[in-house]
C-alpha cells in the first residue's frame, strides 16, 4: 500500500476515493447496483474492457449488510453474456439475470475411450453409464502396471496403476457442425491404493487422476512420464 488512495493488488493498482473506484482490467460490465458490498451507497459500473470505473453515488439507502445487491445492465465474461434484470438482495435470491454462451465458446461435443481393438468408443452412444458399469470392462481397454512413488521422506511407495486412453472433443458452440475442433488426449489412471503425502491421512491420499499425453506418445510412455514429473501433495 504506497497511500491511502492507491492499493496495489497481485500487480493490479487499485484507485480509491470516496466516490469512485478505479483500476485496469479486461473486463466489460455496464450496470447499475442498488448498493455495494456492506455499503449501502447505490453505484454505476463502467468497466469497458480496458479499464473498470465504479462511481459511488452520493447517497444512501435502506439496503444493508448485502453482498449481492439488485442489479440491471449487461456484462460479458467467461465466454458469457449476461443481462441482469434487478432481483431482491443475498437474503432473498440475489440478483437475477439471464445469460447465454458465446458463439465462440468451446463446447464439449464428445468423450471417446479406447476400445480393445483399437478403435474409439464415444460415451453416451448407447447407455448414459456406459463407462462406470462393469460389463464395459471386456470391452474398453484397460491397462494395470506396476507404479513407483517417492514420498518426500523418501520412503517409496508401489501400486497397480490401471489406465485407459480417453480424448475429448470441444467444438464452437453455435457451429458444432463445423469441423473446426479441440481435441484433448490423456490417460486416466485409478490405484490400487492410496498414494502421494497424504497417504492414510484425514484428508486420505490420491486414488486417480488424469494425465495428459504429447503427441506420438504411448499410453505407457505418458504413464511413465508422470512417474517421473507429477507429485501429490497433502
Amino acid at each position: 500500500m504506497k497511500n491511502n488512495n492507491t492499493i496495489t493488488m497481485k500487480e493490479t493498482k487499485i484507485y480509491k476515493s470516496k466516490y469512485f473506484v478505479f483500476y485496469w482490467a479486461w473486463v466489460f460490465n455496464i450496470s447499475y447496483e442498488l448498493c455495494g458490498y456492506f455499503d449501502n451507497r447505490p453505484r454505476i459500473n463502467l468497466d469497458l474492457f480496458f479499464f473498470s470505473l465504479t462511481i459511488i453515488l452520493p447517497f444512501r439507502n435502506k439496503w444493508t449488510d448485502e453482498c449481492v445487491p439488485p442489479k440491471w445492465g449487461i456484462a460479458y465474461h467467461n465466454s458469457i453474456f449476461w443481462i441482469y434484470k434487478g432481483g431482491k438482495g443475498n437474503l432473498k435470491g440475489g440478483n437475477k439475470w439471464w445469460s447465454f454462451y458465446a458463439p465462440w465458446y468451446w463446447k464439449i461435443y464428445q468423450t471417446r475411450m479406447m476400445r480393445q481393438d483399437g478403435s474409439w468408443e464415444i460415451e453416451g452412444s448407447r447407455d448414459y453409464k456406459q463407462f462406470y458399469d462393469e460389463k464395459w470392462n471386456n470391452v474398453l481397454m484397460y491397462k494395470t502396471f506396476d507404479y513407483k512413488y517417492a514420498l518426500e521422506s523418501g520412503e517409496i511407495q508401489f501400486r497397480k496403476a490401471t489406465i485407459i486412453q480417453r480424448e475429448r472433443e470441444w467444438r464452437l458452440n453455435w457451429f458444432m457442425w463445423l469441423p473446426i475442433k479441440k481435441v484433448y488426449k490423456d490417460i486416466k489412471i485409478e490405484f490400487d491404493d492410496e498414494i502421494g503425502e497424504g497417504t492414510g491421512s484425514y484428508k486420505g491420499g490420491t486414488t486417480g487422476c488424469n494425465y495428459e499425453m504429447l503427441k506420438g506418445e504411448t499410453d505407457l510412455q505418458c504413464l511413465r512420464r508422470m512417474e517421473k514429473e507429477r507429485k501429490f501433495s497433502r
